[in-house]
Formats: structure tokens, sequence, C-alpha cells
């Protein structure tokens, strides 16, 4: 079994679910964790000025917006709530490729000790905050609307507030 610490998205049951294989459990296969010395943060970024597998669309027009998508990551801070998700270990390649902007590290969660946990790829962080600085960075609506829903599922996990962007609603097309 693999044990890895969600902090956004994967919190997400439906989504555990969906890298565990079968319906899942709270207590069972995953628990409420608390990683020390890492915080939330905005910086990773899939660019929508490149031609990459993954690009966003506007609703209103189907034009492509030249931004920067930004998702949460993790960085050294104080401490990040999050779950803990015990999956099969023949899920972790899949779980790799969902997480394309994200590398995977070893880290030590409070009370569990080394699980892995996913970080920006240096790269995409770098464009991340470029996109901040430079005022071209979004927020995906429903990215956002993923991520509260997910914390409402986990009594006491804060959304990571403030946003360092916009919040527009975008239209996710896999290539």
């Amino acid at each position: 079994m693999a044990a890895v610490f969600a902090y956004g998205s994967l919190t997400a049951p439906a989504t555990i679910t969906e890298f565990v294989g079968r319906p899942v459990t709270a207590g069972r296969d995953y628990t409420r964790a608390r990683l020390t010395g890492w915080s939330h943060s905005w910086n990773v970024c899939t660019d929508n000025t490149t031609n990459g597998s993954v690009v966003y669309e506007s609703p209103a027009d189907g034009t492509r917006p030249p931004i920067q998508v930004l998702f949460l990551t993790i960085e050294p801070g104080a401490a990040v709530e999050g779950v803990l998700v015990l999956m099969p270990d023949d899920g972790l390649p899949a779980l790799d490729a969902r997480e394309g902007n994200y590398r995977r590290i070893s880290v030590d969660v409070d009370g569990f000790g080394p699980v892995w946990t996913y970080v920006a790829k240096p790269e995409s962080a770098d464009r991340a905050r470029r996109g901040v600085a430079a005022g071209t960075a979004r927020i995906r609506k429903e990215y956002l609307d993923t991520l509260v829903a997910a914390y409402a599922n986990h009594d006491g996990i804060q959304a990571p507030w403030p946003l360092p962007a916009p919040v527009v609603g975008l239209i996710r097309i896999r290539r």
C-alpha cells in the first residue's frame, strides 16, 4: 500500500475513489492529517500560452486566453491540513500522470511518518510566479469549487485564502 498526503482536489472523496479503485470509507481509506513545515501556495500552473496536453478555453466564446491557470501546491512554511490517502502501490503511476505539473516527493506527516505528496515542478512554479507578477494568472472557478466542496467533507480543513489572482470560468480541454 502507498500513503499519499493530499491537500487539494485529491481530498475529494470521488477523486480518492478513482485512485483507490473502489468506493472509499473515511478512517479506512483516508484520514485527516497534518504536514508540519509546509503551507499552501498557488504557485503551480498550466501555461495556456503553450501547446501542452491540457489547455483552457473561455466558455463565452471558445477562445484560448493567454493566461496561466493556477493550482494549489505546498511550499516550505508553517503547516498544512489535509488527508492521508491509502491506495494500492500500482495506483501511483496513474496519480503521477494526473499530477503533470507536480513531482512526487517523500515527506514526514505528523503521526504517520514518511508518505508521498506532490509539489510543484520548479518550471511550473516559475511560470505561476511570472503570471501572478504580470497579472495574467487566473484561478479556474471549477477547480476552486472542487476544492471548497472537498474541504467541506473534512471538517477543519480551511480553504487557502487569499487568492492571488481573479477567478474565472474556463473549459478544460485534454488533447
